[in-house]
């Protein structure tokens, strides 16, 4: 009796020390793609997109759990005279939560947005989508109030703000510059944000031989896309002309 007491109780312990590392969420997979999409710059498009919503990125260094290509699946878009689809090779779930983004309505409005803005030849297959409409997905609302709690340091986000830097753009003239959905996606790694923004899951640590400048800014990935969403929702500066910009 004892003995069987003391074999239950070293396999507790040892489902007990294995737990931890069975219950670490995978957030990564490998994706397998086309020459003529890698050199399209699609990928470079969309990944980040993906990875902003969902926290999932793709690893190059691993085995593909996923293909994109031409006899692939079920079709997604049209890439010149080819038709491409989206496959599963693997049970891995950021590739099926991959699979889900880029086949949904959301992830066929960006390639199509990519289209438009690089002039790349690629249309819809079976869905007709509004190329020229960009989605965030987000709260707009609480967009606002994470704008407010941290953007107004620098920036106007809205036409009611007064306490703000004169020598940088406000929200609305940002709006009106025609690649503003890429700027803001990517603002976190657009100079001077990357000494003091930090997203949880997204950025790499401080340098702690560089500590920030500012009081840093610290985002979780549900609020950048609030914040995103709210960003959409602004009216765009009449400025007469398109703003000059580098």
């Amino acid at each position: 009796m004892e003995r069987t007491t003391g074999i239950l109780a070293g396999l507790m312990l040892a489902a007990l020390m294995v737990r931890p590392a069975m219950a670490q969420e995978v957030r990564t997979f490998g994706l397998q793609a086309d020459t003529a999409l890698q050199t399209s710059g699609l990928l470079d498009y969309i990944l980040p997109r993906f990875a902003l919503k969902t926290g999932r990125r793709v690893d190059p260094d691993l085995a593909p759990d996923v293909a994109l290509g031409v006899g692939q699946g079920a079709p997604i878009f049209q890439y010149g005279d080819a038709i491409y689809g989206i496959e599963m090779m693997t049970g891995s779930d950021p590739a099926a939560r991959f699979v889900d983004w880029l086949t949904s309505e959301v992830g066929k409005k960006a390639i199509l947005t990519y289209a438009e803005q690089s002039g790349e030849p690629f249309a819809a297959v079976n869905q007709e989508v509004a190329a020229d409409v960009i989605y965030f997905e987000g709260d707009a609302d609480a967009g606002h109030v994470v704008a407010a709690a941290h953007c107004t340091r620098c920036h106007k986000v809205s036409p009611e703000d007064r306490s703000t830097i004169g020598s940088t753009p406000s929200f609305m003239a940002l709006k009106a510059i025609p690649d503003w959905a890429d700027r803001f996606a990517q603002f976190y790694l657009l100079n001077p944000h990357p000494s003091f923004i930090q997203i949880e899951d997204m950025t790499a640590p401080f340098d702690p031989r560089r500590p920030p400048s500012l009081v840093p800014v610290e985002m979780t990935v549900d609020e950048l896309n609030d914040l995103l969403a709210y960003v959409q929702s602004v009216a765009p500066a009449d400025l007469g002309a398109e703003v000059a910009h580098q």
